[in-house]
């Protein structure tokens, strides 16, 4: 039996349907029983995979970068989203505030999503080092808060006066298609102050547990997956457009944030 894991997506009874259909398209790819089951956090399937109690993970680019620090974990492929959509950070602000450019976020209040998050949390803090600011010394507070959509609410209640979320640009990087306020704030309710530079997509690793010649049948199949009678999957459950080949050194760009 192979064990593929998940973090906490898809919890309801639609995603068990979904888990279900992967597992039984990944076994009769690769001939051998899968199970897919979802976490209530990425931590612990970090943790899992690393010690070979499971064969598979699905993992966010920062989780799979402390990983492959931890244990022996393999890079099989990652997950492509929306064409023509390069997929950032922002950090944003209502539209009223008079907060323009960001320095002058100094001394301000910025909700962050997670210490893990790319989007909430990695790469806003590099964007701003890069534009010569200190995130460490230049907010007067900083907070936590789970998720995208308490960042955003947090910011819409005034308890931050800043906040950092995802967006999906146009090839030309700054031209808004999608941002993590707007289910909450509406397209107009929130401004971004600055856009990162591309996020690398979520990735799907093995474990030391699964066997080389299981590995290359795996990766093929998952490679496979938008070609297939299921290829629904790939938007259904791993909210992309294909799964593609990865390299390790596709990540440097987050372990540059995480330093």
């Amino acid at each position: 039996m192979l064990r593929f894991l998940t973090g906490p997506v898809h919890l309801d009874e639609d995603g068990e349907e979904l888990r279900t259909k992967l597992a039984l398209h990944l076994a009769e790819a690769v001939q051998r029983p899968v199970q897919v089951v979802a976490s209530r956090s990425y931590a612990s399937v970090a943790e899992m995979v690393g010690r070979g109690d499971a064969e598979l993970a699905w993992l966010p680019p920062a989780i799979f970068v402390r990983a492959e620090q931890a244990s022996p974990v393999r890079l099989l492929c990652a997950v492509e989203r929306s064409r023509g959509a390069g997929y950032r950070g922002v950090l944003f602000v209502p539209q009223d505030s008079d907060v323009q450019t960001p320095d002058a976020l100094t001394g301000k209040r910025v909700a962050w999503v997670d210490r893990d998050s790319c989007a909430g949390h990695l790469f806003p803090r590099l964007a701003l080092r890069e534009a010569g600011l200190e995130p460490n010394d230049m907010f007067g507070e900083q907070r936590f808060e789970g998720s995208h959509g308490a960042v955003v609410r947090a910011v819409m209640r005034g308890d931050a006066d800043c906040g950092a979320t995802h967006a999906q640009t146009l090839d030309d990087g700054e031209t808004l298609m999608l941002a993590g306020w707007q289910p909450y704030a509406g397209h107009d309710g929130m401004r971004a102050l600055l856009v990162t530079a591309p996020i690398p997509p979520d990735v799907i690793c093995a474990s030391s547990a699964l066997d080389p010649d299981a590995l290359d049948d795996v990766r093929q199949a998952l490679l496979a997956l938008h070609e297939s009678d299921d290829a629904q999957l790939l938007d259904e459950f791993f909210g992309g457009h294909k799964l593609i080949a990865a390299h390790t050194a596709d990540y440097d760009a987050v372990r540059a944030a995480m330093l």
